[in-house]
C-alpha cells in the first residue's frame, strides 16, 4: 500500500493530447496519472532543449511522481505499472499528405527503465511529435487541471471527466451508443452486463462524484436515447463551473494567452519588459491573430507573441486604449441617461485595470523587510509546509510554484480599496 505523505498543492494546468483523451484503454487510473507526468516531463525537456541519456531515455526522479500525487510509491507496484503502461496499445487515426486517414499504434510508452532514484522512459515518435507542436492554437492538445484530475481516485470519474471536459465548449459530447461507451470506459465483456448496473456503477455514480466535487470545474448531465424502453445510446451535456483555482507558475501578465508559454521563455519575456506592458502586447497579438484566422490563414500564437513582445506592440495598443478611455470620458459628461452596456463593460475594465497597477505600485514600494513581513505571515496562514524553499535572505520562495501563491497573496493583500476620486484622477492622466 502506498504511504500518504501530505495533502497534494494545487497543481498547474497540464496539457494532454486531444486525440489521446479519447483513446479506448484498459490502464488503471494511477497509470494514466504517471503516463501524464511522463508527458509533462518530455514537454519541459523539450522546451529547455534538453537531450535524452546516452541510451534515449529522459529521465523523471521518483521524488516528482510522489510530489504531484502526493504519496509516497512502491517500487514493486512502480515497475509492474510501467510494464502495463508500455504494453496496453494507442490506436489513432491521423491524415497522411493525400488528406486520407491513416492508422498508427503503439504503446502509452516504448521502452521505461527504473533504478532507486529515477523512471527512464522513451516516448513513441508520433507522440513525441504531437507535444512539440502546442505552439499551434490548434493543436491536438488540450489543458487538464491536475489538481482536478488528481482529485479522482475512480478510473470511471476520471475517464468520464477527460471525455466531458474537451467537449466543455460546445456543451455536449457526441452520442455515443451503448457499446462504444462500454469500450470507452475499458469494460469487459461480462462487466455490467445489464444495463441498470452499467447506468447505477459506470454512468450516474461517476456523474455524481463529479458533480459533487468541490475540485471539479465541470457538471455533467447523462441524456439516453431509447428505443422500445431499452437505452441504446447515450449524449452527455457539459456545463462549465466557477473555478477559483489558479493556473500556478504562470505570470499573471500571461494571463491571456491563448496556447503555453513555457515558464523559462516566461522570464525571458519578463526579463525584456514590464508585466502591463507584456500583457498588452498579448492582447494586441490576440487581435491580429483573429483577423488572420477570419482570412483563413493558420497562426502560430506562440511565434506571433515573440514577434509582438520584440516589436513592442502594447506600446501603440496602450495608446489605443487611451483614445478609447478619452473618448469615454468625454461621452460620459454629454450622456447622463443609463450608460450602454458595452460601455459599462469598458468603465468596469478600465476600473480593472487602475486597480491592477495600484496594486502593482504598493508592491513595488515594499521595503526588503515589509516583503519578509509578509512572506512570514504567508506561511503562518499556510502551514509550516510552504516554507521549505523560502529563501529569507531574499524573501521570496525558489519553488516556482510557491513563489506564484505568495505573489497572488501578496496581491489580494496589498489591493487598495477602490477609490472612485482617484480613479478619476487617473483617467484624465490617461489621455494627456
Amino acid at each position: 500500500m502506498a504511504k500518504t505523505l501530505r495533502v497534494v498543492e494545487e497543481r498547474p494546468l497540464i496539457k494532454t493530447p486531444q486525440e489521446l483523451v479519447h483513446i479506448k484503454h484498459k490502464i488503471s487510473l494511477r497509470q494514466y496519472k504517471y503516463w501524464l507526468l511522463m508527458l509533462r516531463a518530455y514537454r519541459e525537456a523539450y522546451e529547455l532543449g534538453s537531450i535524452p541519456n546516452e541510451q534515449g531515455y529522459y529521465l523523471l526522479p521518483i521524488a516528482t511522481f510522489e510530489h504531484w500525487l502526493g504519496y509516497e510509491l512502491v517500487r514493486g507496484e512502480l515497475k509492474a505499472d510501467l510494464e502495463s503502461i508500455r504494453r496496453e496499445p494507442i490506436i489513432y487515426n491521423v491524415l497522411g499528405k493525400d488528406g486520407k486517414k491513416i492508422l498508427r499504434g503503439a504503446g502509452f510508452i516504448s521502452e521505461w527503465e527504473l533504478t532507486a532514484n529515477w523512471v527512464g522512459f522513451k516516448l513513441p515518435g508520433f507522440l513525441m511529435e504531437s507535444i512539440q507542436q502546442l505552439d499551434l492554437k490548434n493543436s491536438i492538445f488540450q489543458k487538464i487541471n491536475w489538481e482536478v484530475f488528481n482529485s479522482f481516485t475512480g478510473k470511471y470519474e476520471a475517464i468520464l471527466y477527460k471525455l466531458c471536459r474537451d467537449y466543455v465548449g460546445s456543451r455536449r459530447t457526441p452520442t455515443l451508443s451503448i457499446q462504444e461507451y462500454r469500450e470507452y470506459m475499458g469494460l469487459k465483456d461480462q462487466e455490467y452486463a445489464a444495463f441498470k448496473d452499467l447506468n447505477k456503477f459506470v454512468i450516474s455514480a461517476p456523474i455524481k462524484r463529479i458533480n459533487n466535487s468541490a475540485a471539479a470545474d465541470i457538471t455533467i448531465e447523462a441524456v439516453f436515447k431509447r428505443e422500445a424502453r431499452k437505452a441504446v445510446s447515450v449524449q452527455f451535456l457539459v456545463s462549465p463551473k466557477q473555478q477559483t483555482m489558479l493556473d500556478l507558475g504562470d505570470d499573471p501578465a500571461f494571463r491571456f494567452a491563448r496556447v503555453t508559454i513555457a515558464l523559462a521563455q516566461q522570464k525571458e519575456y519578463l526579463a525584456q519588459k514590464e508585466p502591463e506592458l507584456i500583457e498588452l502586447c498579448i492582447q494586441r497579438a490576440n487581435e491580429y491573430g483573429e483577423e488572420e484566422e477570419k482570412k483563413g490563414k493558420q497562426v502560430n500564437f506562440g511565434a506571433l507573441y515573440r514577434k509582438a513582445i520584440e516589436e513592442d506592440w502594447g506600446t501603440e495598443y496602450q495608446a489605443k486604449q487611451k483614445r478609447e478611455a478619452e473618448k469615454l470620458l468625454a461621452q460620459n459628461k454629454q450622456q447622463t441617461t443609463v450608460v450602454s452596456e458595452s460601455q459599462t463593460k469598458r468603465l468596469d475594465e478600465l476600473k480593472a485595470d487602475f486597480q491592477r497597477m495600484a496594486t502593482l505600485a504598493a508592491i513595488k514600494a515594499l521595503t526588503f523587510e515589509d516583503r519578509q513581513k509578509h512572506a512570514e505571515a504567508y506561511i503562518a496562514e499556510v502551514g509550516q509546509g510552504r516554507a521549505q524553499s523560502y529563501n529569507p535572505e531574499k524573501a521570496d520562495f525558489a519553488d516556482t510554484v510557491e513563489r506564484a501563491k505568495f505573489n497572488n497573496a501578496l496581491r489580494q493583500r496589498l489591493a487598495p480599496v477602490y477609490d472612485q476620486t482617484a480613479f478619476d484622477a487617473w483617467l484624465k492622466l490617461q489621455k494627456r
